[in-house]
This record gives C-alpha cells, structure tokens and sequence, in this order.
C-alpha cells in the first residue's frame, strides 16, 4: 500500500519562499534566519546544534531553499533511528572533499554515504563523476525505474535537475522536464515506503516573481505526491 509522508515543513534560512504564499500557507516554517556562515558551507557542529531545533525529521517531507543549502539534507538524514535507501535527484553529484569538520552543498552526500543508517545510495544525475563507493550507485534520470531499493526510502530533490526553460536556479542546469520528475518521484511514491523526503533548489531571491511561481508550482506538485496532503492543493 501506498505510503505518504504526513508532514511537511520549510526550514527558512532566508526569503526564499517569501514568494511562495501557497506553499507557505500548506507547510510549518521553521524560522532560521538568525543563523549565520551557513550557506554553501557549515561546521558538523552547527549542524548538530539546528537539528536540536527541529522536533520532527522522520516521516517529513523538508524544503530546504536554494541548493546552497544541500548539506542540510546531511543533518535531516543523521537524524533517522531506522535503516533506509537514500535515492537523489539531482543535477551533481555532491560527492566532493570538503574542509575537516566541515560539510558543503557539494560534499554532502559523501558524509551521507557514512552514515550508518543509509544501506544504500542511488543518484539520478546527468553528472558523469566516478565515485569510488560501492555504497553509491548513478543512473541517468530515465534510468529511475532500473532502481529497485531494498529498504524504505528517502527522496532528496535538487530542482538543478531540471531545464532553464522549467525554471531558473542558481547553479548550472540538467534537461530533465518538470514532467519527467513528476513521473520518477510519483514512481518511488507509488512502489515503495517513503520515510522522508527534501527539496532544494529555488531561483535567486532577486528573480521576478512569475520565476519563483512556476517554482512553487513545481513545490506543491511534489509535496501532493510526497504526502497525505489533498491532491486538490496542485489546482
């Protein structure tokens, strides 16, 4: 039987999402702002002092703000008491070596493939990287229905993956179609235990408005997919 996650929630680091009232309006802000030396990069120490001001990581889904944010997955992930199979989507491969101590949105996933908790990774990415990890395992996007996880899974989504045309982030871009990712989150969602999810990758804050729009469409298509919440939300 299908299982959906029962919350969702957007960790506010910043005004990201000050221009998606929709999306606001459906998931409990966790205000952060007051955090500072947090974006790109951020001490494992820091980390573990936010994740105390988050009360609820299993069973939710998180919308983390741009993809400067990635490595907050990392904290959202270390959180979980069960074992589960983390599946990414995502235009990199955040699978890089960072500074002693500290964890950036492109080293995250290789502090994730520590973790004791995770069996097993699988990355949907147009990135050709070699990641030495028996651990790991990369498709391409249309390759998501050759994963076939052993264990509940995790969904972490870097908007990134998608076209220029779909919508603008702040790095640079794959050619997947918003479509195209509907059908591989609504694939997992419907196949298999979904114990936690988070999304990242939202235009520049200083982008028109109409940009952030389609974003926070976007948002509100997966979060439908993601959890209990009504369908008649993507209207």
């Amino acid at each position: 039987m299908k299982s959906l996650l029962s919350s969702s929630y957007i960790l506010m680091f910043d005004e990201y999402y000050t221009f998606q009232p929709r999306l606001k309006e459906i998931c409990t802000c966790i205000d952060l702002k007051d955090l500072s030396s947090i974006k790109y990069m951020c001490s494992k120490k820091v980390l573990d002092s936010i994740s105390e001001r988050i009360k609820k990581v299993e069973n939710s889904l998180f919308f983390l703000g741009a993809g400067e944010y990635h490595h907050f997955t990392y904290m959202l992930l270390k959180s979980f008491n069960k074992t589960f199979s983390l599946i990414v989507i995502d235009k990199h491969v955040d699978y890089s070596v960072a500074y002693p101590g500290f964890i950036t949105c492109g080293s995250w996933l290789k502090d994730a493939a520590e973790l004791k908790q995770i069996g097993e990774i699988f990355v949907l990415s147009e990135d050709k990287k070699n990641v030495h990890n028996n651990k790991v395992k990369i498709f391409s996007p249309l390759e998501y229905k050759k994963i076939k996880p052993r264990l509940p899974v995790y969904i972490s989504i870097d908007k990134d993956i998608l076209t220029k045309s779909s919508i603008n982030t702040t790095w640079d871009q794959g050619h997947c179609q918003p479509k195209t990712l509907i059908e591989i989150v609504s694939h997992f969602t419907s196949s298999f235990e979904i114990v936690g999810a988070d999304i990242c990758g939202e235009p520049p804050a200083h982008f028109f408005l109409p940009e952030h729009k389609k974003s926070e469409n976007i948002n509100i298509q997966l979060l439908s997919l993601l959890t209990a919440k009504s369908q008649s939300i993507v209207a």
